[in-house]
């Protein structure tokens, strides 16, 4: 599991960086390191272990990769592809997705809490017992997927279908709904109130 050893930065609560004693957010050459990462993160197939907390990422393929036990808090990924990738265990809470692509994904067990998705797609994707609540979606779909067990509690989501899902056991208790379909899929056995 990558290291929970805090940044040496005073007053820093994020965790350090992979061989460094600092976060990514204080490390020496900020921008060539996340240049370099970005490199990297292309051509490994797999990415486990790493604490990426606070990177910026922008317009690059993230296709089919297996991205375990890792740490992408605070961060944001505008144009990026992870469509394929097997995503598991995985922390990405607070971060902010722009025009990304998690189609074809399986997500499990992964945190998205506090997280805003503005025109994301998860279509066609496994996202099983995984966490988004408190996060604020727009313009964004999770059609013909399994959200077996997943959470949206306390969400804003506004135009947002969820077509053709499984939505069994999927909780969007005091979720804030606005133009959002949940057309030919099963959201009787979803909880939207703490009566059941």
């Amino acid at each position: 599991m990558y290291s929970h050893l805090k940044c040496s930065e005073e007053s820093c609560n994020y965790f350090v960086f992979n061989d460094s004693n600092k976060c990514l957010k204080h490390i020496d050459n900020r921008d060539d390191q996340i240049e370099k990462i970005s490199s990297k993160l292309q051509q490994e197939e797999m990415i486990r272990n790493w604490n990426l907390s606070t990177i910026v990422l922008n317009s690059i393929e993230l296709k089919d990769k297996m991205i375990i036990v890792s740490n992408f808090s605070n961060s944001t990924f505008k144009n990026i592809d992870f469509s394929g990738s097997h995503i598991l265990f995985s922390l990405f809470e607070y971060s902010t997705f722009i025009n990304c692509k998690f189609n074809d994904t399986t997500i499990k067990y992964t945190i998205f809490a506090g997280s805003t998705f503005l025109n994301c797609n998860f279509i066609d994707s496994n996202i099983v017992n995984s966490n988004f609540n408190g996060v604020k979606a727009d313009d964004s779909s999770f059609n013909d997927s399994d959200l077996y067990y997943s959470t949206f509690i306390s969400s804003t989501l506004s135009n947002i279908t969820f077509v053709e899902c499984n939505l069994k056991k999927t909780d969007f208790y005091k979720s804030k709904r606005q133009n959002v379909s949940f057309k030919y899929s099963n959201y009787e056995e979803a909880f939207f109130n703490r009566d059941r």
